[in-house]
């Protein structure tokens, strides 16, 4: 495909797919602009700005921002708060009248979007990518639940005002006896046709079809309007301008003429907590995104464009927003590649808006409602709650927890209890990991392979236990480190801590170490450390662990040389009495990585005039050294490896046979 085509099939997929994003959009930005606590036309406000400015200025090409689920929830959570918080204050607001408590919602979404541009200037966008699934799973499931339960008396008519789902649960029977049948099938029908419409085709959003068709059947039967949303502004958006704003600063100011810290730390904490929900959402559409078109987000400059477009937002009133996957995902499968799909679906809104209003002002409340339970049940993630009887106990029990917390508590408090129950799970499976040794793992075969080839293996098993320690040693491993010390047998005389698989040491895990050793110190066991890693044995010498507790002598560059030095006379006991005696190991590792490469006797050279040799077990002669000058490094006559195997030495000690050893020596590498 050549460059003119190329450039044209981009601009096709963009244009489809801005089109298709923001037709969808509509219904489900309208319904969270209610949602939110505020009027329909501020989601669609949202929509559009939001929608503009994150496309022009995120890290995302592909990813459309509107007011989502979780965004709107939070809003009318935020708002309910804010004129409980202003009553409280005796300060004048109407619930009924959006005006009289709008401004100080302007602020607080003004200073989420300011937020979030925060946290992409800090670069806090990877850190999302922590957040353990089952944590995610539970709120996105919480946050379904929270706005299924929210829609059911407006999908019954019933005019029952209970808030929050504990009491929305709890006035069900009365809902439900005061249900208006008219709603409930609109609502109801709303729901079929968003459902069973893609069966007949595809190509035309389900939510809007349902949302037409509801609304001309309204139209035909004639309902009043108290089903209906009312009036739409038929204007492109305009600031915000009310005579309140000139009082703002009576909020933040006492009687006496102090700072009213309270506002101030409730616009501050709700606006935080708005944008944290925010960045939470918008990153987690943003790798949707990433696994459909196989690109790379920039997790800071999407947090960026989310935070200048909901800023943006703020001022015209729109419903806080973020990166909303339904939409992205018909962006992406439209054929969009950049993100002139975004400024082409916020430019849709805007002709819907100005032309479209007085259409838009004709759809019943009641199929808002059914597009919302729609929505929320697509939330849930299915998936999941699917496959919970395959997922860990401790999972399923994280993911139920949030849920459950998010639905009936709170929903950033939620995200945060199971985020510290998942960390401390997660350190009590490091700890074990660290705690125990590694069994069945190639350190573990070789340590065995060694000793299986010395003479008294038996005595040395009996005597030397070797701890193979793996992952981060810190402080959630503590307590169960020293209980296996405490299953260390009597008549241990050595214990080796080969720390090849300890990828990290903090404080406490280093301290935790130290009093470890201490305790076998104390016991009179023989401590040697092998395969450490530089950072950590600086760490050792700092705080005077080595030399102080381990001698330098017992630090060792691998576990296989430290294994081989414990089996020589006296070692394991800590006892160099009978250094200046011969000793000839039974096996070693000529593995070409400069330890132990070569059958190393020691103090062979007492005997100038001896004479070495190596023979196959069929009594082939492979290798001869006088004095062993040269010695043995594990190839045969012609300077070859040798394989793995056990082969016989004799070593003539003066080179006239009259004081001949014999035996058995064993190389693997």
């Amino acid at each position: 495909m050549n460059t003119t085509s190329l450039k044209q099939s981009t601009l096709k997929g963009d244009l489809f797919g801005g089109i298709n994003a923001g037709i969808v959009a509509l219904p489900s930005a309208l319904a969270f602009g209610a949602l939110a606590g505020l009027e329909p036309i501020y989601g669609l406000y949202g929509a559009i700005i939001l929608g503009l400015i994150a496309a022009v200025f995120g890290g995302t090409n592909t990813l459309i921002s509107n007011p989502t689920g979780p965004m709107a929830l939070v809003t009318s959570i935020t708002i309910a708060a804010l004129i409980a918080h202003m009553q409280k204050q005796n300060l004048e607001v109407d619930p009924s009248n959006i005006m009289s408590f709008l401004p100080l919602a302007v602020i607080i979404f003004f200073l989420a979007g300011f937020f979030q541009v925060l946290f992409g200037v800090f670069k806090l966008g990877k850190y999302v990518h922590y957040i353990p699934e089952p944590v995610i799973s539970g709120f996105m499931s919480g946050i379904g639940g929270i706005i299924i339960i929210a829609q059911i008396n407006k999908f019954l008519g019933s005019g029952v005002s209970a808030k929050g789902a504990i009491n929305i649960l709890a006035a069900l029977p009365e809902s439900i006896s005061k249900a208006d049948s008219t709603s409930v099938l609109l609502a109801s029908s709303t729901i079929v046709i968003i459902y069973l419409f893609p069966r007949v085709t595809k190509a035309v959003p389900a939510a809007l079809v349902a949302i037409v068709a509801v609304t001309l059947v309204s139209v035909m039967i004639g309902l009043d309007e108290s089903y209906i949303i009312g009036d739409i502004p038929r204007e492109v958006p305009q600031p915000i301008i009310v005579d309140s704003f000139a009082n703002l600063g009576t909020y933040f100011t006492t009687e006496s003429g102090g700072l009213n810290w309270k506002m101030i730390t409730f616009i501050g904490g709700s606006a935080f907590y708005l944008s944290a929900i925010g960045m939470i959402d918008a990153l987690l559409t943003a790798v949707v995104a990433d696994k459909l078109t196989r690109t790379k987000h920039k997790s800071d400059k999407e947090l960026i464009g989310q935070g200048l477009g909901n800023m943006a937002s703020s001022i015209f009133g729109g419903v806080p927003g973020a990166g909303t996957t339904p939409s992205t995902v018909l962006n992406i499968n439209s054929g969009a590649s950049t993100r002139l799909s975004g400024i082409i679906h916020a430019i849709v809104l805007i002709i819907i808006l100005v032309v479209a209003a007085p259409i838009a002002a004709l759809i019943p409340k009641a199929a808002l409602a059914g597009v919302l339970i729609t929505i929320g049940i697509s939330i849930l993630d299915k998936r999941a709650l699917k496959r919970y009887k395959y997922m860990p106990k401790m999972e399923n029990f994280i993911m139920f927890m949030v849920l459950t917390l998010t639905i009936f508590w709170d929903l950033l408090p939620a995200v945060i209890i199971g985020l510290v129950w998942a960390a401390l799970v997660f350190m009590k499976d490091m700890a074990n990991v660290v705690e125990g040794e590694s069994r069945g793992t190639k350190v573990d075969r070789l340590v065995n392979q060694l000793i299986n080839n010395f003479e008294n293996d038996e005595e040395f098993r009996k005597h030397v236990v070797v701890k193979n320690l793996k992952g981060p040693m810190f402080f959630g491993f503590a307590s169960r480190f020293q209980d296996s010390l405490e299953e260390i047998p009597d008549g241990v005389k050595a214990v080796l801590f080969n720390l090849s698989g300890i990828t990290y040491m903090d404080q406490s895990g280093l301290y935790t170490f130290e009093e470890g050793i201490e305790r076998l110190k104390q016991k009179g066991i023989n401590v040697c450390i092998s395969e450490v890693r530089e950072d950590s044995l600086k760490m050792l010498k700092d705080i005077g662990v080595v030399p102080n507790m381990v001698d330098d002598e017992h630090v060792f560059s691998s576990v296989e040389e430290a294994v081989m030095w414990l089996n020589e006379p006296g070692h394991m006991e800590n006892i160099f009495a009978d250094d200046g005696e011969l000793y000839i190991p039974s096996a070693y590792t000529p593995n070409g990585d400069g330890i132990n490469d070569e059958w190393e006797l020691k103090n062979i050279d007492k005997y100038p005039e001896c004479m070495v040799k190596i023979f196959t077990r069929e009594g082939k002669e492979i290798f001869a050294s006088k004095g062993y000058k040269v010695m043995w490094e594990g190839f045969d006559e012609n300077g070859k490896h040798l394989p793995n195997d056990t082969y016989h030495y004799e070593i003539d000690l003066y080179g006239d046979g009259k004081e001949v050893r014999k035996g058995n020596v064993s190389i693997f590498r």
